[in-house]
């Protein structure tokens, strides 16, 4: 009897001994090893919802405690400032999130491209940048709350406009977000263009790498 307890006993450990090792060789199941792993898309879109204007929203994604950013391209130990600039065809709105990882050289992040469909309607998606994420990651609103609210896809769709390769068949639904305060603003008449003039080394003074 004494050595079955033994040999149950020893069986218990090397069963929590690997099961340890494992956890300490796969921190994060969801861990690419790639910088997208510490820029949340679909935190950045919540982001955006809640924002008032695209200025606003380029704050929140940069402050610390919105926990959407945390990436370091330039490996020197700080994050990196995230700065956002609007390109606009039409109807098409494509904001062009981005890191200065020297004084000539810059990473895009990810792009939102928003589309405004009809006089009170409109459809948006966030596109993670292939060189951060690995392959194209796409994340799209689905209607639901704060919790479990964006649908990710790896779908090579986008909207029309800019990049005209819109696939009506990528499954999950349309969702309006045309009541979202910052889509009602840029559609606004007097809305210029956000062009970040944050730039390397030039940062606001409420910004804290």
């Amino acid at each position: 009897m004494r050595t079955i307890n033994y040999f149950l006993s020893f069986l218990v450990f090397a069963v929590l001994m690997a099961t340890t090792a494992n956890a300490q060789n796969n921190p994060g199941e969801d861990s690419t090893g790639l910088p997208g792993d510490n820029f949340d898309l679909q935190g950045a879109l919540q982001m955006f919802q809640n924002s008032a204007s695209p200025e606003d929203f380029e704050k929140a994604i940069n402050t610390e405690g919105n926990h959407v950013n945390n990436i370091d391209l330039d490996g020197d130990g700080n994050i990196d400032y995230v700065r956002v600039f609007c390109k606009m065809e039409k109807e098409v709105h494509v904001f062009v999130l981005q890191v200065a990882v020297s004084a000539t050289e810059n990473q895009d992040i990810a792009v939102i491209e928003l589309e405004k469909t009809g006089n009170e309607t409109a459809v948006i998606q966030i596109i993670g940048d292939e060189e951060i994420y690995g392959e194209q990651v796409i994340v799209e609103p689905d209607g639901g709350g704060n919790d479990g609210s964006f649908y990710n896809d790896n779908n090579n769709s986008n909207l029309s406009g800019p990049k005209v390769n819109f696939n009506d068949n990528v499954p999950g639904i349309v969702v309006n977000v045309w009541l979202w305060p910052s889509v009602r603003f840029v559609y606004t008449p007097f809305y210029k263009p956000w062009d970040s003039p944050w730039r390397l080394n030039y940062y606001p003074s409420w910004w804290r790498p």
